[in-house]
């Protein structure tokens, strides 16, 4: 039977040498592989593309150490020779194998810690999207675009000697970076920003207009936290009160803030507003003046202050915020009619109070078209109540003999008839009404009487608009029950009426947007007073509830004091159409910085002197070619995107002057590189760069520090994800469906993400919580959520959300149960027991398997397990096929109870007993997963064998070498005294001479 040139485990590297004394020399292995294997692997028949008799006259070993690893594998396990074949007697058997076993060991010995062939590695698709990810913030997933990358070295995309670069794939690197350039805003202060959607070419208002609102609206975020929000209590006693302490006791305002639990921003503004005068305004001057007039009697301005607040909650209603007079004074009109109303519960008067806002009374008449009292059910017209109550009264009056309650009747008529004189009358001589109205002129109060029983009271009042002074008017209606208003000043929660337009409503509203500013009335509008700190030039406001950029800064982090600093940079450069000769060196001096330090992480390294040069001189030539900043800018991303200092992980190689240099160790800014895309298929983070940068990443216990943590991060999904995903083989399961969807319409796109996840999760973890590798094999958890648990029958599961599940009882844990493995290693219709031994033989264990011999016929198609089995059997009588199909077979028989999509089945579809027995060539028998696991846990050397070879070979990106047997002896003998942590291997090898070095190869050198 033909060899297998697949690679395969080196087990015999790591595992102990015969002993040199037994060791026969090349002379003699070669007689014995003429006298029995030339006759199939020579240049002519080449069985299973293996030519050993090229080697007659010298093995080559050390270039060709593969297929000699390969030859004493497939004549250790029995297959080689063929069994009809001539068979190799015990002696020859032991020369040849015992041969090759010294002369690896005296290769590994020789070279040990060489650290492999030099092979500048390109990005593969997964890491630059990764690294475009870290890099920008966004998961654009670009490489969907690109060429797909092929494996090599131990099976992983990251193998060097198989990333080529064509130029179709520069074509397709030169648009994703025009892409991904045009989703970026270039700014002097923010810098590099990208975003969800395409910016694209935007003209000078657009820019002006992103950093106007990018800056609005981080206000906004920013203090919205520490914002009293509308269903808080502003507590604007407290702070008066606090205020009014600090003039009297002359306790400091810090002190007063942590003992009354009080901000010390808003404190500080509440001080600031009460002391001062300006700006100028009537309206404020109802809270500050107010205060300020407050006695040095604590309890006696304790009182007042109550009255302040009341007055100053006024103007808002606290049912809905922002739609109180405060609000409604902006649309203040007198063409509209403005209804006073109010209860009258209990009331036997009203006052009907008109005020000139204390700025004189020209103009300001009202006039009162309507009154509508409300007595039980009853909505009554006033006038017509009052005239027939004056009838009745007068009646009752005029009776003889007198009633007994003569002097009340006459004191209510006398009331009455006070009242009805009002109507009909105009205060401006010569100037008459109708006579169902009133008009007064401000300032007054008219008393009214109210009939018994009345509850709510309604006046209809507008502005005399026909007023030859009514541009002068402004004026303020208000009913009152108890004692009749001030209306000799402003009062406060009434909406001022005027003429629209007016200089007199101007002023007046100038005025009062002062109180307006000063205490906005809703959450909204003291965040845009915050927010409008944008226009202020850094000038704090006199707001109360509200933070300057000083007071905002010291609440926030030291990140987000330097946004502010560049946001505010990236408006004032902005908000001037014109900048002058030194302003435009200025922005162009900030977006080459900010250019500079993205090829810096771009690159991952510091850029040089020459490289800083060209990449200002493709600013500017672009800036010549009449191209604005941002597009400038964006041509030097492009060109920093698509630099092989980029795409590449270069590790250049200073010149070597000593001939006998076999390593050249990395530098800092590489060696940060080479472990951020061995643990996260990335770019190094700030930490990282940071370590990098002072050099400290040098230092063994740093650089084990920061392998430990970048291990936790979230990143290390990465590893989770293409080494464990193209280890063992399920990364892209979630892209497409191998399954007959006639058959299983239950497995829907849905559930093979959930299966998808699942396994991501087991691994992310397994990296993360840094547990035993051999969870792998042995666990007994997962990781699924309600309707992976409903496929795989585990109840108790509700939510979409994963989480870890302890699933032993239910026939699932580890890699062997999850769906993802056993609907991957089936057909699309039934299961088969090959795919699923061959996965476990090979791929977990790392055993080889020869190719199927040529002309073997296809197994009949049977969807019953028992008659597969049989079929099986009869497929193994052929020795040529026997030779594989006895190590493989047992062991996916043990699967069986697994249906194709994954699910537990203790019966085939025909109702017949699953048969989930296996037997091994060595006679060791177990049946379905519980005894798999345990044979697997038998066997976990080897299984440790495999995961270190594949480990190691990922993160060196090349396939391991007869070199690296101290090495992955090393890990593997760190794993069993750390109780198989996934991290023991992983510092292992970070600490390692394969790891930290490059190989000094001349040609490569010289370059």
């Amino acid at each position: 039977m033909p060899l297998n040139f697949r690679h395969l485990a080196l087990v015999g590297l790591v595992v102990a040498a015969s002993s040199l004394s037994a060791a026969p020399d090349w002379k003699q292995v070669e007689s014995f592989l003429a006298a029995k294997c030339y006759e199939c692997h020579n240049a002519d028949k080449m069985k299973g593309d293996v030519d050993l008799k090229q080697f007659a006259a010298d093995p080559k070993l050390a270039a060709e150490f593969e297929i000699w690893t390969k030859v004493k594998d497939t004549i250790d396990n029995g297959d080689m020779p063929p069994r009809k074949a001539k068979q190799l007697s015990p002696d020859e058997k032991a020369g040849i194998t015992g041969w090759v076993q010294h002369s690896l060991d005296q290769l590994a010995e020789a070279k040990s810690g060489d650290p492999g062939p030099v092979t500048m590695r390109r990005l593969t698709n997964a890491e630059y999207d990764y690294t475009i990810r870290d890099l920008t913030g966004r998961a654009y997933s670009l490489a969907k675009e690109f060429q797909t990358d092929g494996g090599g070295g131990e099976g992983f995309t990251n193998t060097g000697d198989v990333l080529f670069m064509s130029p179709a794939a520069i074509d397709k690197y030169f648009a994703a970076a025009r892409k991904l350039a045009d989703y970026a805003s270039i700014m002097p202060g923010t810098g590099i920003v990208f975003h969800p959607n395409r910016i694209g070419l935007r003209g000078p208002e657009q820019v002006k207009a992103q950093a106007q609102q990018g800056l609005y609206v981080w206000y906004q975020q920013k203090a919205a936290p520490h914002l009293p929000k509308d269903d808080e209590d502003m507590r604007e006693a407290d702070y008066m009160l606090a205020c009014w302490k600090h003039k009297h006791a002359k306790t400091p305002l810090d002190q007063l803030a942590k003992d009354m639990k009080l901000s010390i921003h808003f404190l500080s503004n509440w001080w600031n507003l009460v002391n001062s005068v300006e700006p100028k305004s009537r309206f404020l001057d109802l809270t500050r003046v107010a205060w300020r007039e407050l006695p040095a009697d604590e309890k006696t301005a304790h009182e007042r202050i109550k009255a302040i607040e009341a007055d100053r909650l006024s103007w808002n209603n606290p049912k809905r915020p922002g739609s109180g007079s405060q609000r409604q004074q902006q649309d203040s009109d007198g063409i509209r009619p403005y209804p006073m109303q109010t209860s009258v519960k209990d009331k036997s008067h009203i006052h009907l109070c008109f005020g000139d806002t204390a700025d004189g009374n020209k103009g300001d008449i009202a006039l009162v078209t309507y009154i509508e009292v409300s007595v039980g059910k009853q909505k009554l017209n006033y006038l017509h109540w009052l005239d027939k109550t004056l009838a009745e009264k007068r009646q009752q009056a005029a009776v003889n003999p007198p009633p007994p309650n003569l002097a009340a009747i006459k004191a209510r008529l006398a009331e009455l008839e006070k009242a009805r004189a009002l109507y009909g009358k105009h205060p401006q001589p010569g100037r008459s009404i109708e006579p169902q109205l009133l008009a007064f002129a401000a300032p007054q109060f008219v008393t009214m009487p109210l009939p018994e029983g009345a509850h709510w009271l309604k006046v209809d009042t507008r502005l005399d608009m026909q007023n030859p002074e009514v541009d002068a008017a402004t004026i303020q209606w208000a009913l009152s029950t108890d004692r009749p208003r001030d209306v000799t000043k402003i009062m406060p929660g009434v909406v001022t009426i005027w003429k629209r337009g007016t200089k007199a409503s101007g002023e007046t509203m100038n005025d009062f947007n002062k109180m307006k500013t000063a205490f906005p009335d809703m959450f909204e509008r003291r965040l845009e007073e915050v927010a409008s700190n944008l226009y202020r030039g850094g000038k704090p406001n006199y707001t109360v509830y509200y933070f300057s950029d000083d007071q905002l800064g010291q609440l926030l982090g030291q990140q987000d004091k330097d946004m502010l600093v560049a946001m505010k940079k990236d408006w004032g450069y902005n908000a001037t159409p014109n900048l002058n000769k030194q302003q435009q060196q200025e922005y162009d001096g900030a977006l080459l910085w900010h250019l500079h330090q993205f090829a810096r992480k771009a690159w991952r390294r510091p850029i040089t002197a020459d490289e800083t040069k060209k990449l200002d001189a493709l600013y500017s030539a672009s800036r010549a070619k009449d191209l604005d900043r941002e597009s400038a800018a964006r041509e030097v991303l492009v060109f920093i995107l698509v630099s092989p200092n980029f795409l590449f992980k270069a590790e250049t190689l200073p010149p070597i002057a000593d001939a006998k240099t076999t390593d050249v160790p990395l530098n800092a800014h590489e060696l940060a590189s080479r472990l951020s895309y061995f643990l996260w298929a990335s770019t190094p983070d700030w930490q990282l760069r940071k370590a990098a940068d002072d050099g400290s990443l040098m230092k063994p216990e740093v650089l084990a520090a920061h392998t430990q943590r970048m291990l936790r991060d979230s990143k290390a999904t990465a590893l989770a994800k293409e080494f464990a995903g193209q280890w063992l083989k399920f990364n892209g399961f979630d892209e497409k469906s191998t399954v007959d969807e006639k058959k299983f319409p239950q497995f829907t796109p849905e559930l093979r993400n959930d299966m998808q996840r699942e396994v991501v999760e087991f691994f992310t973890h397994l990296v993360r919580d840094d547990r035993n590798v051999s969870d792998i094999i042995s666990g007994d958890y997962t990781f699924m959520n309600e309707r992976l648990g409903w496929h795989y029958g585990v109840p108790g599961i509700v939510g979409n959300d994963f989480r870890e599940v302890k699933v032993g009882q239910h026939h699932r844990g580890g890699l062997l149960g999850m769906g993802a493995i056993l609907t991957k290693t089936s057909r699309p219709h039934r299961t088969s027991p090959v795919l699923r031994g061959d996965y476990l033989y090979q791929v977990v264990l790392g055993f080889s398997s020869p190719p199927p011999p040529p002309n073997v016929p296809e197994l009949k198609e049977t969807s019953k397990p028992s008659s597969l089995r049989e079929a099986l059997m009869q497929h193994r009588a052929d020795s040529a096929c026997a030779v594989c199909h006895e190590r493989i077979d047992p062991l996916g028989f043990a699967l069986e109870s697994y249906d194709p999509i994954g699910r537990f089945r203790p019966t085939d579809e025909a109702g017949g007993k699953i048969d989930d027995t296996g037997e091994m060539m060595d006679g060791t028998q177990f049946t379905g997963l519980p005894g798999l696991r345990d044979y697997l846990k038998k066997n976990e050397p080897q299984f440790l064998t495999q995961f270190t070879r594949k480990l190691l070979g990922y993160a060196l990106g090349r396939q391991t070498l007869p070199s690296d047997k101290k090495l992955l002896q090393q890990m593997q003998t760190s794993l069993k005294a750390q109780n198989g942590h996934f991290s023991a291997a992983v510092l292992e090898i970070v600490k390692s001479r394969q790891f930290l070095n490059r190989r000094a190869e001349p040609q490569v050198a010289g370059n």
